[in-house]
């Protein structure tokens, strides 16, 4: 009796492999979508515990919604033996440094720093709020490089006062701007005052200012861009002016008031308070600030120390566009003059070559360049995630118009600056 051969034959092996390899095709998109829905999930998450921790600031008494930049304290030993000043003090938190050599600074942040308490980062929160940590190193003279032009942003910082805390960056999200204190995410900081495109460079094609743009006048800047029908988080802090502005020399400026949760007249469902953005700096980054910048102190009228960082470097100016989300003085309709959207503009807006797509794009130190990147931006298809002030989420369209977007960006559009006051938002919105 002739024996059956054991075993496959090579076509039945070629058989069995191609099958093998059509359902792994089949398979690996589906299971690549299937993670990314989850990362999207996550990420909705992450932005409505922002939101959820900017009402609850608010909803104190006489509470307002977290500002882009404010002043935490001071850090330093103080001397009262002669004139009031500051001295260089120990970090508490570092058992190999009691010597006292951190020099005495302001403790200037970002968005993310009155959040913290919110976000189970009360130990981080402390570390700001109380004069006896410094947020510098002991080698003050650590600059942060300007991201853009010449390496990454927010180095210098201490590691206890910027940790890159999981809450503040989206898991679908490849770029990643320095080492410490990463961040997906940005506030509503209303209308800019710079408006153009960017090129492969990062400078401005062209440099159209709103109208009534006098950077040189702090009242215009303050009345005109951080009206409470704008948006929804203003620049608490704005530095100490010597002869730049006479009228302020010596002083703290005043900066414009908070936005409270009774400001927000087209309905709290309806303004959003954070977006995603790709090119946001370092959730504990003030603009393009240095920890150098925060040890120049000066004793001033009405406010015993404070920071020497003047208005006309943009230090804390371009707080508004590298932590922030800003709308602009343009109209799909090209009502009353204002200029079309350009797609840079645009949520998830990018250019047309590789070096501008929108995950190659840097925020760059021209405020035209930074204007530009501060809109929505995110690593998912076709939108990006917001969270709004009723402490919902939803996802945004790429493609909405920008009068929708406008319309989210200000708490009250009828008495807003948006150049067609008549636009009333209904349906287009999910």
């Amino acid at each position: 009796m002739k024996r059956q051969p054991s075993g496959f034959t090579l076509v039945e092996l070629l058989v069995v492999i191609t099958i093998i390899g059509i359902l792994m095709g089949l398979l690996i998109p589906a299971v690549n979508a299937a993670r990314e829905t989850a990362r999207k999930t996550q990420c909705a998450t992450n932005i409505k515990n922002l939101g959820l921790g900017a009402v609850q600031i608010a909803m104190k008494p006489s509470g307002q919604l977290p500002p882009c930049v404010d002043r935490y304290g001071i850090f330093g030993k103080e001397d009262i033996s002669s004139a009031p000043a500051r001295l260089e003090g120990p970090d508490p938190s570092d058992p190999n440094n009691f010597s006292g050599a951190v020099a005495p600074h302001v403790k200037v942040g970002g968005y993310g720093v009155a959040l913290l308490p919110f976000l189970d980062a009360q130990p981080t929160y402390e570390h700001w709020t109380q004069d006896r940590y410094p947020i510098i190193h002991e080698q003050n003279n650590t600059n942060c490089e300007y991201e853009g032009t010449r390496g990454d942003s927010g180095e210098g910082f201490h590691e206890l006062a910027a940790p890159n805390l999981a809450v503040f960056q989206c898991p679908s999200n490849p770029v990643a701007s320095g080492s410490h204190g990463l961040n997906s995410y940005a506030p509503n900081n209303g209308r800019s005052h710079f408006y153009a495109d960017i090129t492969a460079t990062g400078r401005p094609v062209n440099r159209l200012a709103n109208p009534n743009n006098n950077l040189n006048s702090l009242t215009n800047y303050i009345n005109n861009f951080q009206a409470r029908t704008d948006g929804c988080s203003n620049t608490a802090y704005l530095g100490a002016h010597s002869s730049t502005h006479p009228t302020v020399s010596g002083k703290r400026i005043a900066a414009a008031p908070g936005v409270t949760i009774d400001d927000l007249k087209d309905g709290q469902g309806y303004t959003m308070l954070y977006s995603e953005n790709v090119q946001a700096l370092p959730w504990h980054r003030a603009g393009w600030i240095q920890p150098a910048q925060l040890t120049n102190l000066v004793q001033a009228s009405g406010d015993r120390y404070s920071s020497d960082i003047p208005w006309a470097n943009n230090t804390l100016e371009y707080a508004r566009f590298t932590n922030g989300l800003v709308w602009m003085n343009l109209d799909d309709k090209n009502v009353a003059g204002a200029p079309l959207p350009s797609r840079q503009q645009r949520i998830n807006g990018g250019g047309d070559t590789v070096s501008e797509d929108i995950f190659n794009l840097k925020m760059s130190q021209y405020k035209n360049a930074a204007a530009a990147l501060a809109r929505p931006s995110s690593a998912h298809v076709d939108g990006v995630n917001c969270a709004f002030a009723d402490g919902s989420t939803r996802f945004i369209n790429s493609g909405i118009d920008y009068r929708v977007y406008q319309a989210l960006m200000t708490p009250r559009g009828k008495s807003s600056n948006v150049p067609f006051k008549e636009f009333v938002l209904t349906d287009e919105v999910d």
